[in-house]
Order: C-alpha cells, then structure tokens, then sequence
C-alpha cells in the first residue's frame, strides 16, 4: 500500500484482501491434502485409525510451518522500506 498512489489505493487494497483470501484457500485446501494422504498411507500400513489420524495432522502442521518459515525468510529479504518512510523529518527539523 505504500507504494501505490492516493487514487489508486482502493485497488491495491482489494487486490491484497484476495490474495489473502485465495491464499488462505489454496492453503487449507493443500494442507488437507496432505493430511488426509498421510493418513491413508498409514492407514494401509496398519497403523490404528487415531495414531494414522495424528500422523496426518502432524505431516499437515509440519507442511504449513515450513511454508511460513519459508515465507517469512522471503519477507526479510525482499521487503524494503521505501526511502520516504526511511527518513522522516523531526519537529527539531521544522523548526
């Protein structure tokens, strides 16, 4: 948001409500994924049915925190603050 312009700040902010919401969606929707998957693998392993349960959920969690670790690095290092905020002038400055 801080890079767009004054008429053009409604449109940069619903673009990033439907990122947040379609990544939200694709998110849950390929964590289940790995869960239900890991939890039928286990399944036909032999495992009992709360025990593959758990070992899904764990494989979905595990998954989900590398994304974040991940996105979270990303962010470190491709985030910049634009040089207008960087340096602000001061009341002492003004005067």
């Amino acid at each position: 948001m801080a890079g767009a312009q004054p008429e053009e700040t409604g449109l940069a902010s619903g673009l990033i409500n439907t990122s947040y919401q379609i990544g939200s969606a694709l998110g849950l929707a390929a964590m289940t994924a790995v869960a239900a998957s890991q939890t039928g693998v286990q399944l036909l392993g032999g495992s009992l049915p709360l025990v593959a349960l758990t070992t899904g959920f764990h494989a979905a969690f595990m998954g989900a925190a590398t994304i974040a670790l991940v996105a979270a690095l990303l962010a470190l290092v491709a985030i910049r603050t634009p040089q207008a905020i960087r340096k602000t002038p001061s009341v002492v400055d003004a005067l």
